[in-house]
């Protein structure tokens, strides 16, 4: 395996995971190269950052002074710039998508480079500048697929960031991605959801946020402590239909639109409440209670 210092590694794309990833690698012992961005003053802020790193007129000015190359730019523009860039036999090239695998890099797979994709699953929402993106990769799980020699490099660039690479079939890309928009996007949806039911009782939103992120932080902690089915609580794994009742008509009346949520919601939860011991009857008075209570 190749020493950090052997592997010149250049960026192009000098946004928040671009500018992160760079300073996290550098800050892990690799010799972060070159990075370029289609924002000048971008390429420049992230390079300041790291000892001996050079701004890229372009991308191909990155590509010819280092071994590997992240495209880390939007994911609608990777195919673009791989397609613009004349990359060398044998040369790594990988990017940062969740939702697609090497495909985006078939032009860099013609020219004869191993290509790659890893992607860290983790947020990079409300974060003040590259060294917090930096802190946020530290530990995380990154799907990665590669070939050639990225196959055993990009794991090893991740557990260098104390994380984990993990092998994601192509085909099942998507899925992976989807998990993690259930995790990030989607949670801060339904956390919306429980904030805005504060608003309707008449307390501010900044009430409500006070209120329900200690709360949902002490159960992520549980889960990560015991696994969900440990950490899920409720009148569904209690099997208390008459609390959902209260709730559904309280809904119907101060929030209706939140009432497809909540059902879709609870009827998910039966398999859980189902793991802590309801019975078929409670199971099934619970789904008389979502399908009638309106």
């Amino acid at each position: 395996m190749a020493q950090p210092e052997d592997v010149a590694i250049g960026f192009v794309g000098a946004g928040v995971l671009g500018s992160g990833l760079a300073l996290a690698l550098s800050a892990a012992g690799w010799r972060v190269a070159a990075i370029a961005s289609r924002s000048q003053s971008s390429a420049e802020r992230a390079a300041s950052l790291i000892d001996g790193c050079a701004v890229g007129e372009n991308a191909q000015a990155v590509a010819d002074a280092c071994d590997l190359v992240f495209i880390t730019t939007p994911d609608a523009a990777i195919t673009e710039v791989s397609g613009a860039v004349t990359w060398q036999a044998g040369q790594g090239v990988a990017h940062c998508c969740g939702a697609a695998s090497t495909e985006l890099l078939a032009t860099a797979t013609k020219s004869g480079a191993s290509v790659g994709a890893m992607h860290p699953f983790q947020t990079f929402a409300a974060i003040d500048g590259p060294g917090q993106a930096a802190e946020r990769l530290h530990g995380v799980t990154f799907a990665i697929s590669a070939t050639g020699w990225l196959e055993e490099f990009l794991p090893n660039l991740a557990r260098s960031l104390g994380g984990r690479g993990i092998e994601i079939p192509d085909d099942m890309r998507p899925l992976y991605h989807a998990s993690a928009v259930l995790s990030c996007g989607y949670l801060a949806t339904l956390l919306d959801a429980a904030v805005g039911l504060w608003t309707n009782m008449g307390f501010t939103e900044e009430d409500g946020v006070r209120a329900a992120v200690p709360l949902a932080r002490a159960t992520i902690e549980a889960i990560e402590r015991q696994g969900p089915a440990s950490a899920v609580t409720g009148p569904v794994v209690r099997g208390d239909s008459a609390t959902l009742a209260a709730h559904l008509e309280l809904l119907s009346r101060h929030a209706a639109h939140l009432l497809p949520l909540y059902r879709q919601l609870t009827e998910s939860s039966l398999p859980l409440a189902r793991s802590k011991g309801i019975e078929e009857p409670q199971l099934e008075q619970i789904r008389r209670t979502i399908s009638v209570s309106d």
